[in-house]
């Protein structure tokens, strides 16, 4: 039998370690290996966890229909994952084992042992490229090195991308003939009713958004639906980044190459590009070496900005988005990032891991990425003296209060201008805190800091 390791990958569509499985002509076995530990040790939000749960209890009768079994397995870290392998070999007719490369340090050393099982058991190993547009390491400078700065990086990448690109593989031909044993269901501790859950309601959602958005318009106001909404099923791969370059080809042609919602798709490239080439980024450290690494120490200030409790109602309101739904609009992460790191001087990790923590799309390199760009430590990062002003952000992406009212309920009557900034005895009436910050003087006082 062939067995097919899902990672991250829960699809059926656009899978090529199932697709080449499935082309050998030999049973197939979906293998999903549960890290609950692990899961915990890279700090990803609980929510996340019970999110894949959902889709592999999705996937296990649709590959049935297929003619694919299934094995669900429990381990708890990345370290019992080859001695699992070797007890599976012991037990089956294991020809081959196909997966899709990942590529951070621990996933990278947990492959590497695993490997090293199957070939010691003479069990073939076919490791497929999938989730992102390019493999790390395609697009390059003239010199060989990696691009520190995203816009020559996007136009070389879109070179290689065109002329590299092949339409997203379809559903696999189903097996007639094989028997089939699927897997329990995994128990799911909660469900995330936002979220739907499974590649059908996936696939519909982002034929709709290519269809109706107006995506380079609305993009930065949080109160409108204007972005995808895909960003949990990219993370896990309910969803492949070339689908969604398939769906835009399909509804606007060529010029959906340089589109504003495929430069995004470019940037996850990007990053995830930044941290294969340097491992570091993985392990809390800036990537600029001259960059500010020791930061004020502020507890109040941090707790405040987690509970959503600053007294900066934009700021405020997409903190607790977070913590009540797993996701936050983009613009809004920027300007509670900033908000944190340049005008709090709080280390931006704080605000990495807490976001980890809590979002439901939290990839590991896009995270960082965004952070380090937040705090000008990072790779063609915001420059220090760049600092979103809280209150003119919110007057310019959400003008009429309507997504600040939404999440932050004790605000929805003040009427007008003043609900970005409401005044001391509106805050005293409403039970809303002072802003923790002068805003003038925090940012007159980053300034100074970083420049020092």
């Amino acid at each position: 039998m062939n067995v097919v390791w899902f990672r991250t990958d829960l699809r059926l569509a656009d899978h090529p370690a199932l697709t080449a499985a499935m082309q050998s002509g030999q049973p197939v076995v979906a293998l999903f290996v549960l890290n609950p530990e692990q899961h915990e040790k890279h700090g990803e939000a609980p929510q996340k966890f019970e999110f894949i749960k959902a889709h592999i209890n999705d996937l296990i009768p649709r590959l049935a229909q297929f003619g694919v079994s299934s094995w669900v397995h429990e381990v708890p870290t990345f370290a019992e994952v080859p001695p699992l392998f070797e007890r599976l070999i012991e037990t089956h007719e294991i020809k081959a084992v196909h997966w899709h490369r990942q590529h951070w340090p621990h996933e990278i050393a947990r492959d590497q042992a695993v490997a090293e099982v199957l070939d010691q058991a003479a069990v073939a190993l076919h490791q497929h490229h999938s989730n992102y547009l390019l493999p790390p390491g395609h697009v390059r400078k003239n010199d060989g090195g990696m691009y520190h700065v995203f816009t020559p990086y996007k136009h070389k990448f879109i070179k290689h991308l065109k002329a590299a690109y092949a339409p997203p593989l379809p559903l696999p031909k189903a097996h007639q003939d094989h028997a089939v044993t699927q897997a329990k269901p995994v128990p799911v501790a909660f469900e995330l009713a936002d979220w739907p859950i499974g590649e059908p309601a996936v696939a519909q959602r982002v034929k709709d958004f290519c269809r109706d958005q107006d995506y380079a318009a609305e993009r930065d106001y949080p109160a409108v639906s204007g972005t995808s909404g895909l960003s949990p099923y990219l993370a896990i791969g309910v969803i492949s980044a070339r689908q969604c370059l398939g769906h835009a080809l399909k509804q606007d042609g060529e010029p959906a190459f340089t589109s504003t919602w495929v430069s995004e798709l470019i940037w996850r490239d990007f990053y995830h590009d930044l941290m294969h080439e340097y491992p570091r980024l993985a392990k809390h450290q800036p990537f600029k070496a001259d960059a500010v690494d020791h930061w004020v120490d502020a507890p109040d200030l941090l707790a405040a900005w987690e509970q959503g409790q600053t007294g900066f109602p934009i700021v405020d309101a997409g903190m607790r988005q977070l913590l009540q739904t797993g996701w936050m609009h983009n613009r809004v992460r920027m300007i509670v990032a900033s908000f944190l790191t340049k005008l709090c001087l709080v280390d931006w990790r704080a605000g990495e891991a807490h976001f980890m923590a809590h979002l439901l799309d939290g990839d590991l390199a896009s995270n960082n990425g965004g952070w380090q760009w937040s705090s000008a430590t990072g790779c063609d990062a915001a420059p220090y003296f760049r600092i979103f002003n809280p209150t003119t952000q919110s007057e310019k992406f959400d003008p009429d209060g309507t997504y600040i009212r939404q999440w932050v309920p004790e605000l929805a009557a003040v009427p007008g201008k003043e609900i970005h900034n409401p005044q001391a005895a509106t805050r005293d009436d409403l039970g809303y805190p002072p802003p923790i910050i002068d805003y003038k003087a925090a940012r007159q006082q980053a300034l100074d800091w970083f420049k020092r």
